[in-house]
């Protein structure tokens, strides 16, 4: 009987830490204090800024989830891209000898009528700034 009830009170700690412990893991936000990136072209708006941050967060591109929101304009005319944006991501302390950080050149532009982007790499290169 003492089994039973050493199970139930396991089982009963075990549910309550995981009922706590995800939704909070699940809040947190990922920021990636090593990595800068540089806006090159002129006359960029707030809200394409914003865009290119997030889409760059991480230093690299980000990976296509799949899900797409094409329009119906851009699915029968194809999408209208605006002009190409230049933007410099580097990625601090990604090696451990010299020189340490990476920098990648894209070009980047997003479709004026739905939320497609698309980025091409440029230039890799390492260089020394930390």
């Amino acid at each position: 009987m003492k089994i039973k009830k050493l199970f139930a009170l396991l089982l009963a700690l075990t549910l309550l830490t995981c009922t706590f412990v995800m939704p909070t893991s699940a809040k947190e936000e990922t920021v990636n204090e090593n990595v800068e990136i540089e806006i090159l072209s002129d006359n960029v708006s707030e809200e394409t800024k914003a865009n290119i941050e997030k889409y760059f967060a991480n230093g690299e591109p980000a990976e296509d989830d799949g899900a797409s929101t094409y329009g119906v304009t851009c699915t029968l005319l194809g999408h209208k891209l605006t002009d190409p944006i230049t933007v410099v991501s580097t990625i601090h302390k990604v090696r451990t000898t010299a020189p340490r950080c990476c920098q990648k050149t894209y070009k980047y532009e997003e479709c004026t009528r739905c939320d497609y982007t698309k980025s091409t790499l440029l230039n890799t290169k390492y260089i020394a700034c930390c």
